[in-house]
């Protein structure tokens, strides 16, 4: 372990209780920033965090800080808008953050708040810095409104200029990400995903499919925003109701669109087929909802590389994905349809699920697949970028 600890800056959102406590209601728990704890000596992380009353928290929440692992909130903001009116605010305190530690920092990228730190330090870039692109900004302002897309266009350049300067660079896919934001130096590029993945995550056998007179597929995905496409598979739900095969969808993940979805099943006469859960954070729990379905499904409008879809795969699901980020690299051409297409999610929902044979050879290459990213094989690339950005 070096003696140095590393600065994490990203764009999620955290929650801070009365008592200063950090929690999280997604994958970014104490055990996740562990990780780092292989080569820095302790993390700081950098990111928004909302203020909470006590008897707001929730007890399905996961504390995130720890030994050796610190947390420096950035004044909570929540869209474009918000953003712009507290940007003095939130250049304040990442000066003072900038200024309290000499450390390294790791960028996750893309993130409007790692964008500022270069805006608002511009000795930051002479800093040892890493880059971990996680996802495509370009198609996160793409599915917004357009009266964002000139911001969108300018945040584009400002990271791939960041990207070419950093010292080191770990992509979460290998095709789309580091074409369209290239690295300098091609001896210091790594690919891993953010997953956690242990070896007891894994099916000991492929599924099994008989007949069925209905299709339960689960998706997972926050409903913050409308990235991960929960109307799309409404619509593709209803066509498939409307050509006699009956879908019955369990969606795991909360946010501000949570009730706009339930009312939007309701209003389609979906209701008894779909069932929004809200957030659950339970990793046992998450596993028993996936070994109960017959099938994993992602509507994405944007996409990384979907965890989500690896651990699904994990567990012997099959899967369909939307062409977007880096479901490609998950799924044969077979198994996409066209982002914001439902009619052609709808006929591979159909086509699919009437053959139990090519179920089963997908549950199959979906285990095989999922253990390209287990633990035991991504912990190596990650200890190489680590120390990549210290060297």
């Amino acid at each position: 372990m070096h003696s140095l600890g590393v600065n994490i800056v990203l764009e999620f959102r955290f929650y801070r209780d009365e008592t200063g406590q950090i929690y999280t209601d997604a994958s970014f728990d104490y055990p996740f920033w562990q990780r780092y704890l292989m080569v820095f000596a302790s993390v700081n992380i950098i990111a928004r965090a909302k203020d909470v009353s006590n008897s707001e928290a929730s007890d399905k929440w996961k504390k995130v800080t720890g030994d050796n692992v610190t947390f420096s909130p950035i004044p909570y903001y929540h869209g474009v808008g918000d953003l712009l009116k507290k940007t003095p605010k939130v250049i304040r305190e990442i000066r003072r953050i900038s200024a309290s530690n000499n450390y390294p920092y790791i960028f996750r990228m893309p993130s409007i708040i790692g964008a500022l730190f270069f805006m608002a330090d511009k000795s930051i870039g002479n800093k040892a810095f890493g880059v971990e692109m996680v996802g495509d900004p370009e198609e996160v302002f793409g599915s917004l409104s357009p009266l964002y897309r000139p911001v969108g266009k300018a945040f584009v350049r400002n990271t791939r200029s960041i990207i070419s300067r950093a010292r080191a660079v770990a992509y979460v896919e290998r095709t789309i990400l580091p074409t369209k934001y290239p690295a300098t130096h091609p001896q210091n590029v790594f690919y891993f995903s953010s997953i956690n993945l242990p070896d007891n995550s894994f099916a000991s056998s492929p599924r099994h499919f008989n007949g069925r007179e209905e299709l339960n597929i689960i998706s997972i995905g926050a409903l913050d925003q409308m990235y991960k496409g929960p109307d799309i598979m409404l619509d593709a739900i209803l066509e498939c109701k409307k050509n006699g095969l009956i879908v019955n969808l369990t969606w795991i993940g909360g946010g501000v669109y949570l009730e706009k979805m339930k009312e939007l099943a309701q209003s389609m006469n979906l209701q008894d087929q779909v069932n929004f859960t809200g957030m659950i954070t339970d990793r046992t729990k998450i596993e028993e909802a996936l070994d109960k379905a017959d099938m994993f499904v992602l509507a994405s409008r944007t996409e990384g590389l979907p965890r989500a879809m690896i651990e699904a795969m994990a567990r012997g699901l099959p899967c369909i994905g939307s062409d977007v980020g880096g479901i490609p690299q998950l799924l044969n051409k077979d198994y996409l349809f066209t982002k914001e297409d439902a009619h052609g999610l709808a006929n591979l929902l159909q086509s699919k699920s009437a053959d139990n044979n090519e179920l089963v050879a997908m549950s199959t290459a979906n285990i095989e697949t999922a253990k390209l990213y287990a633990n035991s094989k991504l912990d190596k690339e990650r200890i190489g970028f680590y120390k990549a950005v210290l060297s």
